[in-house]
């Protein structure tokens, strides 16, 4: 039988390119009635059914999240080819509460996430939505596009758009609850959900009410062997290893034991001198590390529609998140300068001898004018306990809107959005570091401080466990943190039809829009986090700024030819929009065109070029100074000095020893960056072009390829890309003190790197292409469960990366930093160059029966393509195979029970040293906990 374009339309939309379709074909027909009134077509606003996707896209449906067992949205989006994982459950350090999306590997704040097609709330200053705010059981689906779509929806959708379409017409009362739990009977999840609706005034309007909560429990890495020791790398293997941050107290470059034959390194229970052994001396950070953080999380949603004539059509929306979320870190690590009295009767004879007879290479005393040492130290604060960071976030957000038809060729729709967000954050157990410096300090007898102001108590940090009750409660503060955002949209858009060409069977149908939106933001730190007087969190300096934004945008579809010999559809697309930001001193302009060909009905061929812009968002642009702890490696160490190519001189002349460069060990894998906002900074363009068939050869088969290439301009990141490339570009590239990369870089007197400056700036460019790749199968059986026969879905969605290249400085073209198939301190998280998820699905009777196969290729160190290392310990992360498997049973009293195992073939992640995330691995690329299983219900009534 012949389909019509409707028919075909909505095959599209459900299979190409579908990571589950749940639709057997056969009901195709029947959808088609139930749906015209619904069908947007994704990467474009114009709402005609017969117009096929213009760019390349994702659909995942309800069932798929059902499926999973799923609780937080962006463990499903995090596992789609197209995305790469950002922060989401394991993401403890770095990770701030959030979880998030992020197309293409081109950053969260690239990707645009709307609900029912309208911007959400904002969860941070640089505008990302946390999908923890986003009700999962009133998801209808999720389309993803990929490619750009700044023309059509804004500044933000660089690298494409995610669309939760949420359930809005929903009649009856539903309960559902899942119970999650791993193999080893912990970090469970639970969840509940009850969902009410109905029809009112004789079936004109509807309203539903959606309430739901849910419960994370904790995971530490200590709970799981491949994660429970930080590893390091030693020679040819992974050793236990950790920071150098220690309970008995690291001094650094410490002075000669006098008849020990080491130099003073560290110090025993009782203040005895002791040798630094790497990497036997260092600290064990890894079991106080969260590998699961513990969530509390409350969702309320509404929404509401009501016909008033056949002209006039009111809704509204309403929801309100509360989410919880702590994150938890080893005891504060104190890396400061510290005055030692050598006298101290903290010390033992040895210590006291060492420190009394420090001398410098002239033989002069390194004593100071009051007679003490001055060294710098890492002390681990173990009595102090852990480091707790605790975000919770309360939302709202309301929507009111208008649409309606004019008369039968236009339509219109109108709306107004407040979103408000309040981020508290709570930093329990970090230490004072003017207070730990004075209290280190103290007399000859340890009874009192040198300097007593402030009633400070003496601190005794010669030896792990030897600090007093009352000492920690002298150094000991805590920090809350205010952040409050603020967005408000106002958007109006008219939408229809002008004429038909001779040569088409559908006319011309255009978008005409407004869109008015207010973006205010303020980060209200702590007076201790403010000042810079801590040493276990990073600090930071208030952050207040807004910007406002005024757009028109309009999208016209031209069908050039229907129904002739050799071109069944020949339709040329394009959008555009001009934006008024009042942070920015032009106007920005984006623009997007595409061109469908079907020579015949089975056959489409679709071609596309947009030009997108970002404007910078308010954390880029006004967030004040703050300081990270990313991987780093620093050229002039032992472990990062490239004979032939790091400059010897220019490391001596920014505070190296001679006899060091080269040679001494960099004091921790994390170097200090120092991030922040910066003003003058201008928007980033990008040009993608795509190409792509979709072939249907029968019924119950689509295909579809899609290749995209990707090129960003100007890119807004930190100067030279990261702390790594900063260091890479002074020492090994530039070779210049007075550059700006050089003049980033602090060292310490021992010449460890003690900060890099790391302040946003438009950088160079950031270039990815490859191929996007969907198969999807459907078919019926006469024979099942119950004598109904059955239906088997398979689908396929997988991508192949050709090109991930991130170009840092605009000046050095030939420097570049090639990322597709690899991963580590410059590239971050793997980018594999095949990724594939395969689900099979089998409906008979009431049961269904299905699986998942998730494949994600190997990845290599990017010190191996960018550096030309040869000898890494873990050269390669291996690739992986993820299997998860559901079965549920359909009662015909509205009960739906479900059971699935998650991850059965107990995959473990690759073991990394040096080059890793944290908890020794990327902890949201790769499954983590062993096999989980989940039991859900849902009763409908």
């Amino acid at each position: 039988m012949k389909t019509n374009k409707l028919t075909s339309a909505v095959r599209l939309a459900i299979g190409a390119g579908a990571v589950t379709a749940t639709m057997p074909v056969a009901q195709l027909a029947t959808a088609q009635e139930q749906m015209i009134e619904e069908v947007v077509i994704t990467g474009s606003r114009i709402r005609r059914p017969d117009l096929e996707a213009v760019s390349p896209y994702t659909t995942v449906d309800a069932e798929e999240f059902q499926l999973s067992g799923t609780i937080n949205v962006e463990q499903k989006l995090n596992e789609l080819p197209q995305t790469l994982p950002a922060f989401g459950p394991s993401s403890n350090n770095p990770g701030d509460g959030t979880a998030r999306v992020d197309l293409r590997g081109l950053g969260s704040s690239r990707t645009l996430v709307l609900v029912n097609g309208r911007r959400w709330i904002p969860a941070t200053q640089t505008g990302v939505v946390d999908l923890n705010s986003i009700p999962g059981t009133l998801i209808k689906r999720v389309d993803v596009v990929t490619g750009g779509a700044s023309a059509v929806y804004g500044s933000d959708a660089l690298a494409g758009v995610v669309n939760f379409e949420m359930i809005d017409d929903f009649e009856g009362a539903q309960i559902t609850g899942l119970y999650d739990i791993t193999d080893e009977g912990d970090a469970e999840k639970y969840n509940m959900d009850i969902t009410m609706g109905g029809n009112f005034a004789d079936g004109r309007g509807n309203a539903v009410v959606y309430a739901s909560y849910s419960k994370r429990e904790a995971l530490f890495q200590g709970d799981r062997s491949f994660s429970d020791v930080a590893l390091v790398e030693s020679g040819d293997r992974l050793v236990p290893g950790g920071s150098s941050g220690v309970p008995g107290t690291r001094i650094f470059g410490g002075p000669a034991v006098p008849g020990a034959g080491f130099d003073l390194g560290t110090f025993g229970p009782n203040g005895e001198a002791l040798p630094w052994i790497e990497p036997d001396s260092r600290f064990n950070y890894a079991p106080d590390n969260f590998l699961q953080l513990p969530q509390e999380r409350y969702l309320v949603s509404s929404f509401a529609h009501y016909d008033v004539n056949e002209h006039v059509r009111t809704y509204g929306e309403f929801a309100y998140s509360y989410n919880k979320v702590p994150q938890e870190l080893a005891p504060t690590p104190a890396f400061t300068t510290v005055e030692i009295n050598p006298n101290s009767a903290f010390l033992s004879a040895d210590a006291q001898a060492a420190l009394n007879g420090a001398v410098n290479e002239d033989g002069e005393s390194l004593l100071n004018d009051d007679g003490n040492y001055v060294a710098f130290i890492g002390r681990r604060m173990v009595e102090n306990g852990s480091r707790q960071s605790i975000d919770v976030r309360d939302a709202f957000r309301v929507l009111v809107g208008v649409d309606g038809d004019i008369n039968d060729n236009w339509s219109y729709d109108a709306y107004y959005s407040l979103s408000n967000l309040d981020n508290s954050n709570a930093l329990n157990n970090d230490v004072s570091a003017s207070r730990f410096i004075q209290a280190v300090a103290t007399n000859d007898a340890g009874t009192a401080c040198q300097d007593p102001s402030g009633g400070c108590v003496p601190l005794n940090i010669f030896g792990a466990g030897n600090i007093s009750q009352e000492a920690i409660d002298f150094v000991n503060i805590g920090a809350t943190n205010i952040t409050s955002i603020e967005q408000e949209v106002i958007q109006a858009s008219v939408f229809g039809d002008l004429f038909t060409l001779p040569t088409a069977e559908y006319p011309v149908s255009v978008v005409l829009g407004y869109e008015h939106r207010r973006d205010e933001s303020s980060f209200r730190p702590d007076t201790f986090l403010a000042s810079g007087d801590v040493l276990g969190f990073n600090a930071g300096e208030p952050t207040i700024g807004s910007y406002k934004a005024t757009e028109f945008f309009g999208e016209v579809s031209v069908p050039l030819l229907q129904g002739a010999p050799l071109a069944e559809d020949l339709t040329l697309w394009g959008a555009a929009r001009t934006s008024d930001y009042s942070n920015l001193d032009d106007r920005v302009n984006s623009f997007a065109t595409a061109i469908n060909y079907a020579p015949i009905e089975s056959v489409k061929f679709r071609l596309g070029y947009q030009e997108a812009v970002r404007a910078p968002n308010v954390s880029e642009l006004f967030g004040g100074n703050a300081n990270g702890f990313p991987g780093a490696d620093d050229p002039c160490s032992a472990g990062g000095f490239q004979p032939g190519v790091t400059n010897s001189d220019l490391c001596v002349a920014t505070g190296v020893a001679a006899s060091q460069v080269g040679n001494f060990t960099q004091a921790n894998s994390q170097i200090e960056g120092r991030f922040g906002g910066n003003p003058d900074l201008t928007e980033e363009t990008s040009n993608t072009y795509t190409a792509g068939v979709v072939w249907q050869p029968t019924d119950s088969l689509d295909i579809t390829i899609d290749y995209y290439d990707i090129e960003i301009e100007d890119a807004i990141s930190v100067l030279g890309g990261s702390v790594t490339n900063v260091l890479d570009l002074c020492y090994n590239v530039i070779q210049n003190a007075g550059s700006a990369f050089c003049q980033a870089v602090n060292r310490r007197a021992d010449g460890n790197v003690d900060f890099v400056n790391v302040l946003n700036a438009n950088i160079g460019t950031i270039e990815t292409s490859g191929v996007d790749f969907n198969v999807y199968y459907s078919t019926d059986f006469g024979f099942g469960i119950g004598g109904n026969g059955s239906t088997l879905d398979i689908s396929l969605n997988g991508t192949y990366l050709d090109e991930y290249d991130v170009t840092p400085v605009a000046e050095l073209s030939d420097r570049v930093d090639v990322c597709a198939g690899n991963f580590g301190n410059t590239c971050g998280n793997p980018l594999p160059e095949i990724l594939v998820n395969t689900r099979a699905t089998l409906r008979t009777g009431a049961w269904t029966f299905s699986g998942l196969l998730r494949y994600i290729g190997e990845t290599d160190d990017d010190q191996i393509e960018n550096a030309g290392a040869t000898d890494l310990v873990v050269p390669t992360i291996d690739d992986e195979y993820y299997l998860d498997l559901t079965v549920s049973y359909a009662f015909e009293q509205g009960l739906t029970l479900s059971f699935g195992g998650l991850n059965v073939l107990d995959t473990e992640p690759t073991a990394l040293g040096d080059s890793q995330q944290q908890a020794n691995t990327f902890p949201e690329t790769y499954s983590l906990f062993g096999p989980r299983y989940f039991l859900s219900a849902s009763y409908t009534f």
